[in-house]
């Protein structure tokens, strides 16, 4: 027998979202790619923003903005909680 390190497998909620049909190679690309697949991610994403504006109006950019103010609040409790020393 030999010993062989078999690559760890990738947590359910990755495969999951890898699994997205339009989102999921985005995601895998930005997570697993260099520092401009991760750029580029970012600018699709605000593109996604602007069209949903551009399909559905306020309500669409105000959709998306309601969904971020979570996640700046998780950030900067982050930022508070964990840069202490």
């Amino acid at each position: 027998m030999t010993d062989i390190a078999l690559p760890r497998p990738r947590p359910r909620v990755l495969r999951t979202l890898f699994a997205l049909s339009l989102l999921g190679p985005l995601i895998k690309d930005a997570r697993e790619g260099g520092d401009n697949s991760l750029m580029f991610f970012t600018i699709n994403l605000v593109l996604v923003w602007v069209l949903s504006g551009f399909l559905w109006g306020i309500a669409g950019v105000l959709a998306i903005a309601y969904l971020l103010v979570p996640t700046a609040f998780a950030f900067m409790l982050g930022i508070m909680l964990f840069s202490g020393k």
